[in-house]
């Protein structure tokens, strides 16, 4: 059985009991919501989790834990390859006047963003009151880690301060900003860091605060995450060989994804124990670096995933002519809709050094411009692309199932249709810098 991450001492980790807390020094928050900061950035708080009682966390399902203990995910590397693609488009982004992504940090941004009011979160948490909480042998299992050695990185003196605001520890600019998403080459989760800059540019400072709030278990967060919430550190999963988990973003982002990671586990389709192949399916849709945009989209905007009633409706588009897409981009943002773009042609390579965007990448569109796009890149950079490339791209959105269909007509003419050779090419982010 896994224990989970319990209190520190000196520079180690004491266990603290079985996935089924339910000692009352591990009891968690009472008051889901977020009840932290002023208006208008209180508006949607009655629709997550305030007034939930909190009183122990809820055991893994019992298929899921078996399943984590029987895989061992392959480590993240930074191969040579990597570097040396991240090099080329150094080179190739200094001739096109890219800029650092603290340009987005200026006041007026700033308070663009904290003006937005984004779409409500569902009421539809399915263990309100009852978060979910791994251990580090699961996390060791999901990371590729060795367990020995392992440890939480907190980000702040745990000791002095055990029951610390979060917020404090979070947001150390008071507020999730866009500088502060800085992806980690070895770690692939270009899709998910795109996915969080989106939701933040499209619907605003809530979008991601209402995320979030107070644990009490020491050193944690709790998080909402689709129709869940967990209970994750707030600092940085390391190994012993110096491996380290997550992106070299702010702390929140960081928090999200060690959430993140154990929202994947936990939101797959229930694995069978008894079929090697079933376990093998399970394991690679788990995978951090491999996944689709969407799947972070949904569960930051609290959507059930998969099945019926899931409350979104995905928005997946090819486009053949570039005023097409140009008109479709527009709408999307208009309407405070993420978008978020990707290669989807087998030539990337060759599109990588025009756009200077990597091959397999995901890109957050922060507005289209007279002659183009302005992107956010995760690496932290603010790039320019034409209007003619968008045929080069898939474009990834999302929206309520219940806003109207007829609403968004404009964005249903040409469904994405992918060719095998872009399936393959999307399954494999090997080429991702």
């Amino acid at each position: 059985m896994s224990d989970p991450i319990g209190r520190v001492s000196g520079s180690g980790i004491i266990d603290t009991g079985s996935n089924n807390i339910q000692n009352d020094s591990n009891r968690t928050q009472g008051n889901f919501g977020p009840n932290r900061a002023p208006n208008p950035a209180d508006r949607n708080s009655h629709l997550s989790l305030r007034g939930a009682t909190v009183s122990h966390n809820s055991p893994i399902p019992d298929n899921y834990k078996t399943a984590i203990e029987q895989i061992k995910q392959q480590k993240a590397s930074n191969t040579i390859l990597h570097k040396l693609g991240r090099a080329v488009l150094w080179v190739v982004n200094l001739f096109k006047g890219v800029k650092s992504s603290s340009t987005l940090s200026s006041n007026e941004k700033l308070q663009v963003l904290r003006n937005k009011q984004p779409s409500p979160l569902p009421d539809n948490v399915e263990n309100k009151g009852r978060p979910y909480i791994f251990g580090l042998h699961q996390y060791a299992n999901l990371l590729g880690y060795d367990y020995k050695g392992m440890k939480v990185d907190f980000f702040y003196n745990l000791e002095k301060e055990p029951n610390k605001d979060y917020r404090q520890v979070l947001f150390p600019q008071g507020e999730p900003r866009l500088a502060d998403i800085k992806q980690n080459p070895e770690l692939q989760d270009c899709w998910f860091l795109s996915a969080i800059s989106g939701t933040l540019q499209s619907q605003g400072t809530e979008s991601i605060d209402r995320l979030f709030s107070q644990s009490k278990t020491p050193g944690n967060v709790l998080v909402r995450l689709g129709t869940n919430v967990y209970d994750v550190p707030m600092g940085r999963i390391t190994s012993a060989s110096g491996d380290k988990f997550g992106s070299e973003s702010a702390p929140w982002v960081v928090a999200l994804e060690n959430a993140m990671l154990i929202h994947l586990a936990l939101s797959a389709d229930n694995p069978d124990l008894k079929d090697p192949a079933s376990l093998q399916d399970y394991k690679k849709s788990i995978d951090m670096p491999q996944r689709s945009t969407t799947d972070g989209l949904v569960a930051l905007g609290g959507y059930k995933k998969g099945g019926p009633n899931t409350g979104y409706k995905e928005i997946v588009l090819t486009f053949d002519h570039s005023q097409d897409g140009y008109n479709v981009i527009s709408k999307l943002l208009s309407l405070g809709k993420p978008v978020i773009i990707g290669h989807n042609r087998i030539n990337s390579n060759k599109i990588a050094l025009r756009d200077g965007i990597a091959p397999g990448h995901a890109v957050t569109v922060l507005e289209a411009i007279p002659n183009g796009y302005k992107i956010l890149d995760p690496y932290g950079q603010v790039k320019t692309i034409s209007k003619e490339s968008i045929v080069d791209y898939t474009m990834y959105s999302i929206r309520d199932s219940n806003e109207s269909d007829d609403k968004y007509a404009f964005a249903r003419p040409k469904e994405v249709k992918f060719t095998e050779e872009m399936n393959e090419m999307m399954k494999n982010d090997e080429n991702d810098f």
